[in-house]
């Protein structure tokens, strides 16, 4: 199984020079199986712009699995090219949250928004609720949980024969009723990407906020023991100088802690 980041940065897509080096773009994350040729993609930020053409291989479904309905985890969305190439079978995997309906995705679509409506999509996705458990998705076996964020969120577990993935971006550290069970739900996860958007300072004054800092998240990977922490979801305009100092400070707390960038990839 084979990871690579498309979009790191959380809220907005903020292209500066000093922080290129990362990249700019929000969350997508796109897993493949090398055996299978499938791949699952996780959220549609604007990184999903840049993974679509990436794609190699004939034209087939492409699940998109989406954590939550803000507008960082969605901006790419009208922008993937499988939703316009004859053949693609684009399917999105939509959280079902409190009060949310399948039918907020056709929002992005619609004028004044955007110029394609739903209905005109040469490849006009199918969406389907998911909600916390087990389930089966283009062969890749996936496990949700929810998430503290607000308006609620879902995070994923991905398995893989030679180590699974937890993806949990958009959580709050904190509260044990989510804690302990997403804890319980990481253990021994090969790779563990974790929202990281705050410094420990920075987190005082931005409580509820729904994001966490890199020593809550080099904490929680040492305490779970994964082999391996990428910190993501990275505060837009953090300088890549900056990045590498929260990569070294919290790999004294957790020994293998690195910095997701665009265009990383992952094998396991």
């Amino acid at each position: 199984m084979r990871l690579r980041f498309w979009g790191v940065r959380g809220s907005v897509p903020w292209a500066i020079p000093s922080a290129i080096g990362h990249g700019c773009n929000t969350p997508c994350l796109e897993i493949t199986d090398d055996e299978t040729g499938q791949t699952l993609v996780i959220d549609a930020g604007s990184g999903i712009v840049g993974l679509g053409p990436a794609l190699t291989g004939g034209a087939r479904e492409l699940p998109i699995l989406l954590t939550h309905y803000h507008w960082d985890h969605l901006q790419g969305l009208p922008f993937l090219s499988q939703l316009y190439q004859p053949g693609w079978r684009p399917r999105i995997l939509a959280p079902e949250l409190e009060g949310s309906h399948a039918d907020w995705l056709e929002v992005l679509f619609r004028s004044p928004f955007f110029p394609v409506r739903p209905e005109h999509l040469p490849n006009q996705p199918d969406v389907e609720m998911i909600r916390e458990g087990e389930t089966i998705v283009a062969g890749f076996a996936v496990s949700a949980i929810r998430l503290n964020h607000p308006g609620g969120a879902l995070g994923f577990r991905v398995r893989g024969l030679t180590g699974d993935v937890v993806y949990a971006t958009d959580h709050e550290f904190g509260d044990p009723r989510f804690d302990e069970p997403l804890a319980d739900f990481a253990r021994g996860a090969a790779a563990l990407v974790l929202d990281a958007h705050f410094t420990p300072d920075e987190l005082r004054s931005h409580r509820g906020w729904g994001h966490s800092d890199w020593r809550q998240c080099a904490e929680f990977a040492s305490k779970v023991d994964a082999g391996g922490l990428w910190l993501f979801h990275h505060k837009p305009g953090r300088t890549d100088e900056a990045l590498v100092r929260i990569r070294l400070d919290a790999q004294r707390v957790f020994r293998a802690t690195e910095t997701a960038s665009e265009g990383e990839s992952l094998q396991l």
